[in-house]
């Protein structure tokens, strides 16, 4: 039961960081204020912060360690 809740939270963040950086990549070039509004600052940080969190429980939770699993480990670089 955790395990489908953390992954769909995983999930649900992946599609809004695309849908935010997407957004935000159209407000630039139509040169929109609303890049300027609090909230377009504030929440992708806490959408990636609780991306990169619910992706740390699903590796601790099955036992997928970044440096002895190759997909993980390159996510890992990726991120850095």
């Amino acid at each position: 039961m955790t395990y489908l809740i953390l992954k769909n939270l995983h999930l649900a963040t992946i599609v809004v960081t695309l849908t935010l950086f997407l957004l935000r990549g159209f407000w630039m070039m139509a040169d929109s204020p609303r890049l300027q509004a609090r909230w377009v600052r504030v929440v992708p940080h806490i959408n990636d912060t609780l991306l990169l969190a619910s992706g740390i429980g699903l590796a601790v939770m099955i036992q997928q360690y970044p440096l002895v699993h190759g997909w993980l480990t390159a996510k890992l670089f990726a991120l850095i």
